[in-house]
This record gives structure tokens, C-alpha cells and sequence, in this order.
């Protein structure tokens, strides 16, 4: 897994590859109203969490407020990635119905994050549940963007659920690990519901000294 980095990697050619994707985001965004950004893939382990979380890191660096909530409450990871505790996070906010404040963890300067909680045992009935809904609206108001980190779009129907509560998606697709079909399938899933497809990552690329990351955008 690529490490995660937090603000100051400025020399990394991962770090200016995601530096190009944030500055994307905001030119797609010129003539738009995208706050919320979703993140999937087509199948587990093509990087997806890693690239959310290292989006997140530096999206701080346009002096954005950014909010990173993990909605993957099947197979949860965003947390460890930060080092942080999973306990409380999104589950318990909606268990104990309080502020959700006190369930962020702050990382850096304008950068929070909403780790999963517990892991629930109806994740599909809590994604399409109204406080999901709620919550997203609530914390739009404090932030410049949220990103949400959701599970493989070809394993579940989560991400369907979510995309349509995003005002964007981004696709994750891990090089030589998925198939042409699968990849258009997961973008005809999304098509289906409406989604706005802004961009693709191709991620895990061959490393070589003149290509260190590859990303694509359209």
C-alpha cells in the first residue's frame, strides 16, 4: 500500500501527482457546486482509501477545509491510515444522536476526518437512512469539501446509494488488476443513478523515472 502523507511532502512525485488532481477538482469546479466528493473502485484493493486519504492531505495545501468521512462500514480503513481510534466515529454519532463535532478527529491544519465506528451489522439500511442524508447537509456548512470514502462499487450497492447524495464521483482503478468490463460496468452503474463522474485515478501505475504516478481526468 502507498504510504499516507500528511502536508510539507512537496519534493514526492506522488505528492505533486495528487497536487494535479486536487487543482482538477477546482478548475472542474469553477462553473459548478461540487462539494461533495465521493471515491470508489470496481473491486477491493486497487487503492481507493489511500488515494482519498492522500486527496484529503493535499486539498489542505489550496487552503481548503477538508472533512474525510469513512463510509465504508463494511470493510472500514480510513482510520488506519491515520493511526486513529475506530470507537465512536460515524456509527456512534448516529447511535447517540449528539454533536457531530465531537466525533471528528482533527489531522492537520483544515483537514478532519469521521472515522467508520463499529462496524454495523445492516450497513445497507444506515446508508440509505435519512441521518446519513442529514449529516451531509449539516457538515456541507463548516467545509469547503467532503470526501467520502465508500466501498468496491462491484461488490455492493453502497456506493450506488451514496453516489447519489455526491455531487461527485471520482473512480478508482487499480492498473492490471481490473478488467475493461468491470470498469464499465461499475461506470454504467453509476450512470444510472445520475451520478457526476468528474474523473478517474488510475492508480498503482509502473513505477519508472520518468513516470512515478499516473492519473487521469476527463
Amino acid at each position: 500500500m502507498e504510504k499516507v502523507f500528511l502536508r510539507g511532502e512537496s519534493l514526492s512525485f506522488h505528492s505533486e501527482a495528487y497536487r494535479k488532481v486536487a487543482a482538477n477538482i477546482e478548475y472542474a469546479n469553477i462553473d459548478n457546486d461540487i462539494k461533495t466528493i465521493m471515491l470508489t473502485s470496481s473491486l477491493a484493493n486497487e487503492g481507493k482509501t489511500t488515494t482519498i486519504c492522500n486527496l484529503a492531505n493535499v486539498m489542505t495545501d489550496l487552503d481548503k477545509k477538508i472533512l474525510l468521512i469513512d463510509l465504508d462500514l463494511r470493510k472500514p480503513s480510513v482510520h488506519k491510515n491515520y493511526n486513529l481510534s475506530n470507537n465512536g466515529g460515524l456509527t456512534g454519532y448516529l447511535i447517540n444522536k449528539g454533536d457531530y463535532k465531537d466525533y471528528i478527529n482533527n489531522i492537520d491544519i483544515g483537514l478532519d476526518v469521521m472515522t467508520s465506528g463499529r462496524i454495523p451489522a445492516n450497513p445497507s439500511e444506515i446508508i440509505n437512512s435519512k441521518a446519513i442524508k442529514n449529516l451531509i447537509k449539516e457538515v456541507s456548512v463548516n467545509y469547503d469539501y467532503i470526501l467520502l470514502d465508500t466501498p468496491p462499487i462491484a461488490l455492493v450497492s453502497d456506493p450506488i446509494t451514496i453516489a447519489t447524495l455526491a455531487d461527485a464521483v471520482i473512480l478508482v482503478i487499480g492498473y492490471s488488476e481490473t478488467e475493461k468490463e468491470i470498469a464499465k460496468k461499475s461506470v454504467d452503474s453509476l450512470k444510472r443513478v445520475n451520478a457526476n463522474i468528474i474523473g478517474t485515478i488510475l492508480n498503482k501505475y509502473p513505477m519508472t523515472k520518468k513516470n512515478k504516478y499516473y492519473y487521469k481526468y476527463y
